[in-house]
């Protein structure tokens, strides 16, 4: 097996496409060596690298009640939807781990609102780690871990290249984004209510004529298109070795997808990369490692 480092972009539900990407990458040979996430790619990276399957994390994925997942807590802060109900269930999957319990070198980026700064999460308990890199600013609340008000790593690094290669540098970085390329902007979803949040259909009616309701559909198609630009820039930024982009972008970060539509997505789109994978490990690639190899990217949250 050849091993690669993952950097595991956000984008919420589309995220489960990243379970398929494992999936076809372990079957074609390349094991992960080290893995940065952010966001939804925080939740499956940190679930395989604590040593769940990608065909477990699929099998508990497929078990999900969005009904249920989106819950709030009486604490929450002001947001659309809380993650009461995912908070559940990852304290079942991953309990007190901590990222001494990882088999693989592994971190999370998260944002502190308060100065801005991004953040790498590589020490203390996981299930912290995931409630700070999720937290998408006005839909998901903020997180607090000490004086820090984390939200979602996207905000500044959407698909954490640079960071995994911190982790490791001896190996080639695939960058797996759930992000539209530039030539899909033009056709990117537009944000609706979901069927799950427990709102009365005629008070979504109402909301969704109102001039609020459309002076909010405006701000969500712009930040989709301004979410979707930062991704694309950072990779032309950080140049990982290989991007893998999944065929998601036709649904927002709040829809309720099919796991297996997603997940299948995820393998096709390694089998549509496969050809670029060819010469990662030659020396001439080694040596353009050597020259990027990365410094510490951000600042690292002690805990």
């Amino acid at each position: 097996m050849k091993k690669i480092s993952l950097a595991l972009g956000g984008g919420g539900t589309k995220g489960f496409a990243h379970i398929g990407v494992i999936q076809q990458l372990l079957k074609e040979g390349y094991t992960p060596g080290a893995i940065a996430g952010t966001s939804a790619g925080g939740i499956v990276g940190a679930l395989y690298a604590v040593g769940y399957s990608p065909d477990e994390i699929q099998r508990f994925s497929e078990t999900l009640d969005y009904t249920k997942l989106f819950t709030r807590n009486a604490d929450s802060a002001p947001s659309l939807l809380g993650l009461g109900g995912l908070y559940k269930l990852l304290v079942k999957y991953l309990g007190d781990k901590s990222f001494g319990d990882t088999s693989i070198p592994f971190a999370v980026v998260a944002v502190d609102n308060n100065s801005g700064k991004e953040f790498i999460i590589n020490n203390g308990k996981l299930i912290d780690a995931v409630k700070a890199t999720t937290a998408v600013p006005g839909i998901f609340p903020p997180y607090m871990i000490g004086n820090h008000k984390f939200v979602d790593g996207a905000i500044l690094n959407p698909v954490p290249v640079n960071v995994v290669r911190w982790l490791n540098d001896n190996f080639p970085v695939v960058a797996v984004s759930l992000s539209a390329p530039p030539e899909k902007w033009n056709k990117l979803p537009k944000y609706t209510i979901p069927e799950y949040m427990p709102i009365p259909q005629f008070i979504v009616q109402q909301f969704t004529h109102m001039r609020l309701g459309q002076a909010v559909e405006t701000f969500t198609d712009s930040l989709e298109l301004m979410t979707n630009m930062i991704a694309w820039l950072r990779l032309q930024q950080d140049k990982p070795d290989i991007v893998v982009n999944p065929e998601v972008y036709h649904h927002t970060m709040i829809d309720n997808v099919d796991v297996n539509e997603m997940v299948q997505l995820g393998r096709e789109a390694v089998n549509k990369s496969l050809d670029r994978f060819e010469g990662l490990f030659s020396v001439g690639r080694r040596a353009g490692r050597w020259i990027r190899a990365s410094k510490t990217p951000a600042e690292i949250l002690q805990v």
